[in-house]
């Protein structure tokens, strides 16, 4: 395990606000009815640049479906931590599950501990570079799977170790197995969706009824990998909280979404390919 993050709620810099020009369609399916504004980075995770009436409510559904499964399986500790917004903040638990040995003989086990006392896990994925920038067709790209993570531990009040130390001594237990769920289809949906209102945000390419778009919706996993991918080394932090930039290749008409969620933790660099119209 890397290095533990720091406990500080005041340790991540604000997101800028940016609200865009109304796109008045829907980025995902191109739908004109029922258009609510979308939040182009996950509000959960601090983000404030807008995009509104730009998801119908049907795609809206889908998407914020993923977000959930992301923000809170892989994200609600760590939102928790830095004091991240949450609309449904009264739906937190008050306790999780804690695995743990007894002896060192005895069997793994599960005990309650509350939540401000919980040590938790970050974890975001390594992938290999997308597809769309090797000559790999499409077709032999692999779905939304890996086989590395990127891991962080943390926790509200004291030093992540400290805080191991201190809860088996608490507990009266052997040992502490902290864990945390990596959805990596559900993040790769999360991706895609950034990518393809960033791109309806900032340009003019048509970005409903695509591929990335139906990435985005969850509709079709397979093969995702040939539109997203990361840097597969770890990276410096730096001093922003996210980011988002976005250029076209010239050769092959693709605009590529760089991304990089959190980077003030040191988190991985995500490419993603939104491949011309044809």
């Amino acid at each position: 395990m890397s290095a533990a993050l720091p406990a500080l709620k005041s340790f991540l810099p604000v997101h800028a606000t940016r609200v865009y020009g109304a796109i008045d369609r829907c980025i995902y399916c191109g739908s004109t009815g029922g258009l609510s504004d979308e939040h182009i980075i996950p509000l959960g995770l601090g983000g404030r640049f807008i995009l509104p009436r730009a998801s119908c409510s049907e795609c809206s559904t889908k998407t914020s479906r993923l977000e959930r499964t992301c923000l809170r399986t892989m994200y609600g500790p760590l939102r928790l931590l830095y004091g991240l917004p949450s609309r449904r903040k009264r739906d937190r638990p008050k306790s999780l599950l804690l695995k743990i040995k007894k002896t060192e003989s005895s069997e793994w086990e599960y005990v309650s501990v509350a939540q401000e006392r919980y040590p938790f896990l970050i974890t975001f994925p390594y992938f290999e570079a997308p597809g769309a920038l090797t000559p790999i067709p499409e077709s032999e790209a692999p779905g939304p799977v890996t086989d590395r993570l990127w891991i962080r531990g943390g926790s509200p009040h004291h030093d992540f170790d400290e805080l191991l130390q201190l809860l088996a001594q608490e507990l009266g237990v052997h040992s502490l197995m902290p864990e945390s769920k990596a959805e990596v289809p559900a993040f790769c949906s999360v991706l895609a969706k950034v990518a393809i209102a960033y791109i309806a945000a900032e340009t003019s390419e048509p970005t409903a009824n695509t591929r990335l778009a139906r990435i985005a919706l969850g509709d079709n996993m397979a093969n995702c990998r040939h539109f997203i991918g990361s840097i597969a080394s770890d990276e410096p932090p730096t001093d922003s909280l996210h980011e988002i930039s976005q250029r076209k290749q010239s050769h092959t008409g693709t605009t590529f979404v760089r991304l990089r969620l959190l980077a003030k933790l040191g988190t991985p660099t995500y490419f993603i390919a939104l491949p011309p119209t044809k």
